[in-house]
This record gives C-alpha cells, sequence and structure tokens, in this order.
C-alpha cells in the first residue's frame, strides 16, 4: 500500500493531543451496517486496467464499543472507538478477480483536540480472503494476486451524526489494501478506494460521562533498549517458484517522548536466501553465506496504544550485495509488550511499495 498512507496513519493520529477541558462522552455499544461503493486503484501497472471492469459495491458490518475510558490510552486518545469488522466486496470482474471477504480489529481515533465527536480516523488490520488468484493455467491474467489468504488493512476518513440515543448515520472515505507480504507471487495485491454510509444502533441506551484529561505523567523509563529476532518466507518472481527463509535481527533504542509515541533508531542485520538467486541473475556469485548478509541503519517511530506499538521505520543498508532502489528500506505493522521484558513481533519489511517478506518473531526490552 502507499507509504502516503502509512504516514498519514501515524501523524494524523499524534497530532491528536491532549483537550482542553472536559466534555461529555457517550459511551455504549453499537452495531452497524456500512454500504461500500468505489473502484480498484491501478496504482502498480496500466496493464492492471484489464481487470478493473467495473465499479466495487461491498457491505460491512461491524460492532464497536465507546468507552468511559476506564484504561490509561483510552484517555490519552480521548475515548476512540474500538471494533470488530466484516467487510465483504464484488471485485467487478468475476470470472478473474472474484470477491473480496475480510475481518479485521479496528479503532476510530478522534481527528480534534478535544472528545467532542466530530471527525474520525479508522486503522484497522486483520485478514482477508480472495476467492479467486492467479493460476497459470486458469486464471493466468490475474497477474496480482497469488494467495487466498492476505493481509487485510484499513484507513478511512469517518463521521457520526446522532439521529437519537439509540441511532446515528454514518459517512465516510477509506482505502482497503490486500496483500499476502510477498509470501506467494504475484503480489502486487489490491487497493480499494470507496465511499460509505451506513446507519449504527446502540445496543443499550448512551452513557454520557464526563471526559476527565489526564496529566501525561510517564510511568517507564525515558530510555530503553530493544533485541528482537524475526524470521519469514518469500517467493520470487515468476510465480510458481520454490519459498525462500530470510532471518532478521533488530537492536533498537528508544526515547519515549509520552504515553503515545516513542522516538529512536537501530541497527538491522538480515540474511534474506531470496536474495541469492536474484544475484546469480545478475551473475554475481557469492564466495561465502556471509556475504548475503544485509545490515542496515534506521530511524524509528512508534505509536502506542497500552501495551500495543504501530511501528514505522525507515533504514539505509550499510552493506549490502543485493542493490535496492537508493538502499532504502522500511518497516510497519504491530508489536505487542508483555510486562517490562517480552516483546512480540510482527511487522512487514518493505523496499518502497514493495513488500519484502513479514517478519514474525519476538524479542526483550531492557
Amino acid at each position: 500500500m502507499s507509504k502516503a498512507c502509512c504516514v498519514f496513519t501515524f501523524f494524523a493520529v499524534l497530532w491528536c493531543s491532549g483537550a482542553r477541558g472536559q466534555d461529555s462522552v457517550r459511551s455504549g455499544s453499537w452495531l452497524t451496517v456500512d454500504i461500500h461503493y468505489g473502484y480498484i486503484m491501478p496504482v502498480y501497472s496500466t496493464a492492471m486496467l484489464y481487470l478493473i471492469r467495473a465499479h466495487v459495491p461491498a457491505a460491512e458490518f461491524d460492532y464497536l464499543y465507546k468507552p468511559c475510558g476506564t484504561r490509561p490510552w483510552e484517555t490519552d486518545y480521548h475515548m476512540p472507538e474500538t471494533g470488530f469488522a466484516l467487510f465483504c466486496a464484488s471485485l467487478g470482474n468475476p470470472t478473474e478477480l472474484g470477491n473480496m471477504i475480510g475481518a479485521y480489529p479496528f479503532v476510530n481515533f478522534h481527528l480534534q483536540q478535544s472528545y467532542t465527536e466530530a471527525l474520525y480516523l479508522r486503522f484497522g488490520i486483520g485478514l482477508g480472503y480472495l476467492t479467486d488468484i492467479y493460476n497459470r493455467l486458469t486464471n493466468y491474467k490475474n497477474d496480482v494476486i497469488g494467495a487466498h489468504l492476505n493481509a487485510m488493512i484499513n484507513l478511512r476518513l469517518t463521521t457520526h451524526i446522532y439521529l437519537s440515543d439509540r441511532f446515528r448515520l454514518e459517512a465516510g472515505l477509506g482505502l482497503t489494501h490486500c496483500s499476502d507480504g510477498n509470501f506467494t507471487t504475484p503480489n502486487l495485491g489490491i487497493n480499494l478506494l470507496t465511499v460509505n454510509t451506513g446507519l449504527s444502533y446502540c445496543l443499550k441506551p448512551c452513557k454520557v460521562c464526563t471526559g476527565n484529561l489526564r496529566c501525561d505523567t510517564l510511568t517507564s523509563p525515558k530510555f530503553h533498549n530493544e533485541i528482537i529476532a524475526a524470521a519469514g518466507l518469500s517467493q520470487n518472481e515468476p510465480p510458481g517458484g520454490p519459498h525462500y527463509g530470510a532471518v532478521t535481527l533488530t537492536y533498537n533504542r528508544y526515547y519515549t517522548l509520552s504515553r503515545k509515541s516513542r522516538l529512536g533508531g537501530g541497527i538491522d542485520v538480515f540474511d534474506n536466501y531470496a536474495n541469492i538467486p536474484k544475484l546469480k541473475a545478475e551473475n554475481i556469485y557469492l564466495r561465502s553465506p556471509l556475504e548475503n548478509a544485509q545490515g542496515g541503519l534506521k530511524a524509528a517511530y512508534e505509536l502506542t496504544l497500552g501495551n500495543l506499538a504501530l511501528p514505522m521505520e525507515m533504514g539505509y543498508y550499510v552493506f549490502t550485495k543485493y542493490q535496492t532502489p537508493g538502499n532504502l528500506y522500511n518497516r510497519f505493522g504491530l508489536r505487542y509488550y508483555f510486562g517490562k521484558h517480552a516483546i512480540a513481533n510482527l511487522t512487514l519489511l518493505t523496499h518502497f511499495a514493495s513488500a519484502v517478506y513479514i517478519e514474525w518473531g519476538g524479542g526483550y526490552r531492557f
């Protein structure tokens, strides 16, 4: 997906800083039915235009909860809405693209400096299923998706209009991305741009509570270090080839800016076996397996929601045999911190908008 969307996600939410007083907050559980209409964005090549035959209709069913701020991070973000979505779309080409079905948890962040309900930014990540994928015999023109099961990411600007304590209207503009992180080629992915409207019903009468501002007093050290080990699999073009293993070793040092964010840098070491056949194709042969290793220096930022963190990183390969555009790499995804030390890691390594592999791993914070 577009890196501009990733930057927009992180910095739009970062902009939502402290409120300036107390506001009333409507809390409660809601069920929402949304209707979407849009199109597939041909962002990678004009050849995708062949696959785009019609506009894309879709339906979505959401369950969401608006809290009263019982957890610290909810107050930090002015009582965001959290929920779970089921998404179904007909991709406008039943013979080659078929349908998209997805399920993902999400957070609706306030895009104003108060608890007042106006404009939200939704960020959601989960799983998507595509019914029709590339097949060299029966569906060779579908050169965008090679696996049924994919990651699904949703970014959306949305607003609510309350009709009563029980009902409200929804309207929004969003981007839904589906791909498998280069686990199986082809892996250009599907990008849907849609407008949506819908109706929400409150399962219980909304309670109205006061949004009290918490002082941003840090309870953790200003600096901390992390060591993370991860591994993944990827496949090279053309489709149908073997899967190659890859390992990553990362050192991060972060400075905590607030309860909502951390800024830092670090060192990455990669050993991606998918690079070896690519080097051979360029008549570059390795004298030792160690020559396949890549090392990089990076700048890093993390948006934090309690124990969950959303890292966004950009690095430069200091040493590498395999050359990439500008020798730059990016990483974004999820990290979860268990207690003071343990880390679970699920991130995507990319070269700009091109996925390299998904990094599954864990680490230690000290």
